[in-house]
């Protein structure tokens, strides 16, 4: 690395260090970067609401939102959602929650929801759920937890990718170490 990328990315740490979003990383070989959650929120809400079309029927996934969870070391996903079908033509509303891990992509420097486990899934008028079998139940889980692990959620434009040491959740917040 030149001496300009270097004086480059201690710039960034300082600025970053000055918003009390930035230490040292636990191993002492870079720096942890806390990510709020609210710009993580403010990025996913950028690509919804989404229409996916199914075999089955159309998901309409709306509102997701992002927070941490307190002695866990996954994020808490939460989302409303839509579901019409030719059974249910007029639709049925529900919500479903998640937890998820994490993961980076080098390549276009995106942060990821990664494996993400169904919590809850419930329905909002329970005599039309009666028309959906455990299946499609969880087809419908399926498909809300593969969209929403498309788009990232966050981006880090200002750091490099060879700067990126590593993405976990650490205590409810999102951290990301960086080092040279």
């Amino acid at each position: 690395m030149n001496i300009i990328g270097k004086k480059l990315f201690s710039v960034l740490l300082f600025a970053w260090g000055l918003s009390g979003c930035v230490g040292v990383s636990s191993d002492g070989m870079g720096y942890d970067v806390r990510v709020p959650l609210s710009v993580v929120n403010t990025t996913v809400a950028q690509n919804f609401p989404k229409k996916q079309q199914t075999n089955y029927g159309t998901i309409l996934i709306d509102k997701p939102n992002i927070l941490g969870q307190q002695g866990n070391n996954k994020l808490s996903v939460g989302t409303s959602f839509s579901f019409v079908s030719m059974l249910i033509p007029s639709g049925i509303k529900g919500e479903i929650s998640f937890s998820s891990g994490i993961r980076y992509n080098a390549q276009n420097r995106g942060l990821y929801l990664a494996s993400p486990m169904i919590d809850e899934l419930k329905f909002q008028e329970f005599s039309l759920s009666k028309y959906l079998t455990p299946q499609l139940r969880n087809a419908i889980g399926d498909v809300i937890a593969q969209e929403l692990m498309k788009k990232p959620i966050y981006h880090m434009n200002n750091i490099g990718a060879s700067f990126v040491r590593g993405v976990s959740v650490r205590q409810g917040e999102l951290v990301v170490t960086v080092g040279l």
